[in-house]
Formats: C-alpha cells, sequence, structure tokens
C-alpha cells in the first residue's frame, strides 16, 4: 500500500500497540473509570441530544409507571369493593342430620378454621333468644315488632363480615357483657335512631345504642339486627343459657382462591369428626373476582412491555444519528489506537448513561402522577414500591440493547471510512 492511507496505517500502528500496552498495565478500576469518563463526556458533548434522548426513555418509564400505578389503584379498589360484596366471604353454618335434625356446631369450630393459612378472620354469632323483641322506647304496642331480629355476636365478628361503622364503635371486650347494643343500617331506620346515645327497649330492657353500622350487602339479615355482646346476652336471659350458647353461624374471610376448594376445607375444620356442616359462598363473585385480578395484572404487564419498547426505540434512534454526527471522533480515536471494543463499549456506556438517567426522572414523575391520581379520585394508592427499583433497572438493561446495534455499527467504521466521512 502506498500513499497516504499506506503512511496513516504506519502511523497508527505505533499508537496501537502502545495504546495496547499502557492499557493492559492499568488496573481493571482504572480502566472502567476511563471509560465511564469517556462515555460521560460523549453524552454531555451535545446537552440538546442528550436532553432529547433521556426524556425519550422517561417519557416511557413515566409511562409505565403512571399507567400501571393507576391500574394498581383501580384494580384494588375494584377487588376491594368485589370482597365487599362477599368474594372471599364464606358462611358456615349448622348442617342436617339424615333425619333433618340439625347438627350443631362444635365450641371448637371457630379456633379450628382460624388455623387454616387460606383463612383471615372469623366472626361468630350465637344463637339469638328466643321470641327476643325491640322496640323504641314502652310506648310501642307489643304487636308492632317492626320485624327486627335480635343478634349475639363475639368481639370482633363484624371485621370478619366487613361491614363498617356509620356511627360510633361497635362491641369489644370491653363492653361486650354490659347492655349497649349496636344497630344495622335498616333496624336504625325503622327504630327512629339516629346517632349513638338514644336507647331502645329489648324485652322489656334498656339497652344503650353505642353504634350504627353501614350497609352489609354480603350479610343482609345484618342490616335489619340489633346486636348485642355474648357476656350480656348470656347473664341477661340465664334460662335460655345453654340455646343461646351454641354457634348459629361463622363468617369466614378468606384470601382470594378457588372457592369450592375453600368451602371444602372450611367444612371438613369446622367439624373434625365428619358431622354435617353447611358452607355457603359467593362462587360467581369469587370467580369473577380471579377473572379480574388476573385480566388487569396482565394488561399492566403489557403497558409496561409497550412503555419499554417505545423507550428503547427512542434509545436506539438517538444513538444511531450519534453515531452519525460523530463519525469524525470515532475515525479520530480509531487513528490513535482505540480498539473496536473500546468504541463499542463507550457507545453501550453512553446508552446506558442516557437511559439511567431518564429512567430515573421517568420513575419519580411516574409515581407522582400515579399517586396524584389516586389521590384525586379518592382511590387508595396501589403503587408497587418494591418494583420501582426493577422498572428503572429494565430501563438500564432495555438501553443497554438498544444500544449495541449503533455501537456495533460504529465500531466496524475504520479510520479512513470515518474521516473521509467526515
Amino acid at each position: 500500500m502506498s500513499g497516504p492511507d499506506h503512511r496513516m496505517e504506519q502511523s497508527a500502528g505505533m499508537p496501537a500497540d502502545a495504546c495496547r500496552a499502557t492499557a493492559a498495565r492499568k488496573p481493571l478500576g482504572a480502566r472502567v473509570l476511563d471509560l465511564l469518563r469517556t462515555a460521560w463526556i460523549g453524552a454531555i458533548g451535545r446537552v440538546s441530544r442528550t436532553i432529547l434522548a433521556s426524556l425519550g426513555i422517561a417519557l416511557g418509564v413515566a409511562a409505565y409507571v403512571a399507567l400501571s400505578g393507576i391500574a394498581a389503584s383501580n384494580q384494588t379498589a375494584l377487588l376491594a369493593r368485589l370482597d365487599a360484596l362477599g368474594a372471599n366471604l364464606q358462611v358456615v353454618t349448622p348442617g342436617q342430620d339424615s333425619s333433618g335434625q340439625p347438627v350443631p356446631l362444635p365450641e371448637y369450630a371457630p379456633e379450628t378454621i382460624a388455623r387454616q393459612r387460606a383463612v383471615e378472620r372469623v366472626g361468630v354469632f350465637l344463637t339469638a333468644p328466643d321470641g327476643a323483641q325491640v322496640f323504641k322506647n314502652e310506648l310501642v304496642p307489643s304487636t308492632n315488632g317492626n320485624a327486627l331480629a335480635v343478634a349475639v355476636m363475639r368481639p370482633g365478628a363484624l371485621d370478619a363480615v366487613g361491614v363498617g361503622i356509620a356511627q360510633g364503635h361497635g362491641i369489644d371486650r370491653n363492653n361486650e357483657q354490659l347492655p349497649v347494643a349496636v344497630l344495622g343500617s335498616e333496624a336504625a331506620y325503622r327504630l327512629g335512631v339516629n346517632e349513638p346515645g338514644d336507647r331502645v327497649l329489648i324485652d322489656n330492657s334498656w339497652y344503650g345504642v353505642i353504634g350504627i353500622l353501614e350497609a352489609a350487602p354480603q350479610a343482609q339479615d345484618i342490616d335489619s339486627s340489633v346486636l348485642i355482646g355474648a357476656d350480656c346476652a348470656l347473664a341477661h336471659y340465664a334460662d335460655q343459657a345453654d340455646v343461646i350458647g351454641r354457634i348459629s353461624r361463622i363468617y369466614v374471610r378468606t384470601r382470594p382462591g378457588n372457592a369450592e376448594a375453600l368451602r371444602r376445607m372450611i367444612a371438613h375444620a369446622a367439624n373434625l369428626s365428619g358431622g354435617n356442616v353447611s358452607v355457603t359462598a359467593s362462587a360467581n363473585l369469587s370467580e369473577a373476582r380471579n377473572t379480574t385480578n388476573d385480566s388487569l395484572t396482565a394488561l399492566g404487564l403489557m403497558i409496561g412491555v409497550i412503555a419499554l419498547a417505545v423507550g428503547g426505540m427512542s434509545i436506539a434512534n438517538m444513538m444511531i444519528v450519534t453515531v452519525m454526527e460523530r463519525r469524525g471522533e470515532i475515525g479520530l480515536r480509531r487513528a490513535l489506537g482505540a480498539t473496536r471494543g473500546s468504541i463499542r463499549m463507550q457507545f453501550v456506556t453512553e446508552a446506558a448513561m442516557l437511559s439511567a438517567i431518564g429512567g430515573l426522572v421517568g420513575v419519580a414523575v411516574g409515581a407522582g402522577t400515579a399517586i396524584g391520581v389516586a389521590a384525586g379520585t379518592g382511590q387508595p394508592p396501589a403503587l408497587d414500591w418494591t418494583g420501582l427499583p426493577l422498572a428503572w433497572a429494565a430501563t438500564v438493561l432495555v438501553g443497554i440493547l438498544a444500544g449495541l446495534y449503533p455501537a456495533s455499527r460504529a465500531a466496524r467504521l475504520t479510520p479512513t471510512e470515518a474521516l473521509r466521512g467526515e
């Protein structure tokens, strides 16, 4: 070879050997720092280009985090509504033997049910006093019973049912032995009780109203009931203590799962001897809940894939433009002895830096947007905080993958091709 190209190759030969020898003598840490420094200088060489590249990935990540956060909030609110309607609620009641007689639930049933892994809360109601009547006051004729029922509950039963308290508070271990009552929403309306502090007459005994419940669509019989504590009922109706002490129904709040499998598990736990137990649940609601949860989860994953793909395309396009603009720099570095590997690593590192910057901004903006939308719509924020670092790491990985082709393209340029193009 003769002419300028031959002289260039000869002049480039010595520096290349010298650079390779120098690089070999450098420790790994120093070489990594040199790579990061070179990539950083290249990334900030043109601020507008860096901003545009980072903005593309930031918008993609922000869209992913914001949309997934908003979808998660909607999902949480919807699943909570389905749970409130009884999607994960099972009711255990005494079964019947072959002669049609009821089979009492064992006293250990609440404890053995609560031990099951899928069970979250257990609420126990005892048998109501026979013929109990509730009136607003003693002036109401005994023939006008308002069709209200008296329910006897143990502390914590309402938590398992999932019914909220609209006013006042419920019955707990501190007051279950006192003559106090909690009114269902319909019972309070029929009795004309608007707030706690009033009193009602149950079988000629006064009970102070300490709470009024919200509507309970998952247990509508509670709406028209007046609830009293178990200890109070046993003490007041001593002649019926044996009957009142029997468990009438157990509300079991479970984790989401197969309704039929949970029903069988609860039935076995309620009576270990194999006696008949009736367990009812809304299988349709449970199936709807599981389907909704799976569909929304898949939707969130698809949103993430699309957002990261858009961000990766932005990085790839910007890096290709960067290689075209910096052909002169690439040719000069190659002429001074830079290897193809070092050129490739420089541009891959630049792509990773742009992705890291854009991903960090995108995660912050997306998280703030998701929280703001949830607060504005009154839904619980359900952002996956543990997944945010993973989203950022995935962004950097996508940036690296997107930068491989432009980096390889830059590395394939010979000094002559790069400088001639410049």
